[in-house]
């Protein structure tokens, strides 16, 4: 396939986008580190700061190459992490965490969609719109248990005291769960038209 001049534009435009899209990221938590933090959070530490940092660093070389709507949103989830530990929002309001990992589990749904569909191309399977979502939900689960496996060896090693209790960690990851069964319910209904599963279609036809 020749390559165009336009689509040369298209591709440098895109780049600048999501370079754009970084700095700023990374603008915004260092407003939230040197700014607010000292008025909002004076006991906010040097380790959420440089943490979140190189989160949206890291966060931008994973995700390079994915769709941009979902590579805007998982910085802006990112930010909204890094609000809840620089300026101390997951202390000064509880339900701040739930709403985190919720919104977690739509984006991570995002990316498995991407994966999931990656996936069935590069094995040359059928793009079934049904097995996509099921990869999509599958990879967000795995993902809100993985996290918290990581917080509790996190836990083990540093003694951050990041998993409160096992109410605490369990609740994390049911309102991840609920994020990835919210992205799955609306891609079903996005895509039902779509689905070539008659049987399941006809249990929602009324019989004449």
């Amino acid at each position: 396939m020749k390559i165009t001049i336009s689509d040369w534009k298209g591709a440098k435009i895109e780049t600048l986008r999501r370079i754009g899209v970084s700095l700023v990221s990374l603008l915004i938590i260092l407003i939230m580190s040197k700014v607010l933090a000292p008025i909002i959070a004076p006991n906010s530490e040097l380790f959420d700061q440089v943490g979140m940092a190189l989160a949206i660093v890291a966060l931008s070389l994973l995700l390079w190459r994915f769709p941009i709507g979902t590579y805007i949103m998982a910085q802006m989830f990112t930010m909204s992490a890094a609000a809840g530990s620089i300026l101390k929002l997951y202390d000064m309001f509880p339900g701040y965490d739930r709403v985190v990992h919720f919104i977690s589990g739509v984006i991570l749904g995002y990316i498995g969609y991407t994966i999931g569909y990656y996936i069935v191309k590069r094995l040359e399977l059928p793009p079934e719109r049904f097995v996509i979502i099921f990869i999509a939900g599958l990879f967000s689960f795995a993902c809100a248990g993985f996290w918290e496996i990581i917080e509790f060896m996190t836990d083990c090693v540093m003694h951050m005291g990041v998993q409160h209790s096992n109410t605490d960690t369990m609740g994390d990851i049911v309102a991840g769960y609920l994020g990835g069964t919210l992205f799955q319910l609306v891609k079903f209904i996005e895509h039902y038209k779509e689905f070539r599963f008659e049987r399941i279609r006809s249990l929602f036809k009324h019989s004449d």
